[in-house]
């Protein structure tokens, strides 16, 4: 989810401080820093995030391993709640505004406390604010043993479009590259899981989709509105985002 500064004519005499500043705001943002624009490392605490949404007596926290992560976030989805997730990202101190007509990829690992036999939950959603054809084009489901990626077209029309087993307490390494578009026919998707490229439904490792609607960001966390009843964990370390698949993974 690259993109390209604009190319400026240098005239002749010595730029000063107040103009190189000037030719510095005419650059896009993501061409000015490195490809790797967001580093959410848990060690910065939850600042990194945009904003969080979690019920008590759920909570987002970060929290010490002992099997050699180090400090990662933890998310708690409490009985009695469907939702504890962050929601889009702070690069530079501010919210980061996600653009159409871009390439971003997403990096992150994740260890489920729960894979339930029936029934699913989300670790993870590329969700569309406001609500318009798309509540979330893209987003990740848990469960039947399974770890799922779905593309939602307009109109909610859900495809699965890849699934792998899973194990409740294993970590895995995932990062997705998206390529925002209104356009059903220029969005796109593509997946490494574990470092390893992954081939879709369609039997090509790039998923064609309209992946863009008005604005979107990620969501981390565990979300399952169809059951209260169950208490989630999802802890997520090495969060990055960049402009390609190297940058993040």
């Amino acid at each position: 989810m690259p993109t390209h500064g604009r190319k400026l004519r240098t005239p002749l005499f010595v730029m000063t401080a107040a103009t190189s500043a000037c030719v510095m705001a005419l650059v896009d943002p993501l061409s000015a820093q490195a490809a790797t624009f967001w580093d959410g490392d848990a060690g910065k605490g939850t600042g990194v995030f945009g904003s969080v949404e979690c019920a008590t007596p759920g909570s987002l926290v970060t929290a010490a391993q002992t099997d050699g992560h180090g400090t990662v976030f933890r998310y708690t989805k409490s009985v009695g709640t469907y939702r504890c997730e962050s929601r889009g990202i702070k690069a530079g101190g501010s919210r980061y505004a996600f653009a159409a007509d871009k390439t971003y990829w997403l990096g992150w690992e994740q260890k489920f406390s729960v894979v339930p036999a029936g029934g699913d939950w989300v670790p993870w959603q590329w969700k569309s604010y406001p609500n318009s054809q798309q509540n979330y084009p893209v987003l990740m489901t848990v469960g039947k043993g399974r770890v799922n990626l779905v593309y939602a077209g307009p109109g909610q029309d859900w495809k699965y479009i890849w699934s792998k087993p899973v194990t409740a307490f294993d970590w895995n390494r995932v990062a997705i590259g998206i390529h925002t578009s209104g356009s059903a026919s220029s969005g796109w998707v593509e997946l490494y899981y574990n470092g390893a490229r992954q081939t879709f439904t369609n039997g090509s490792t790039r998923f064609t989709g309209r992946t863009w609607d008005s604005a979107n960001e990620p969501k981390w966390g565990a979300y399952d509105r169809g059951n209260t009843s169950t208490e989630i964990v999802n802890r997520v370390d090495s969060l990055k985002i960049g402009t390609a698949y190297a940058d993040v993974s």
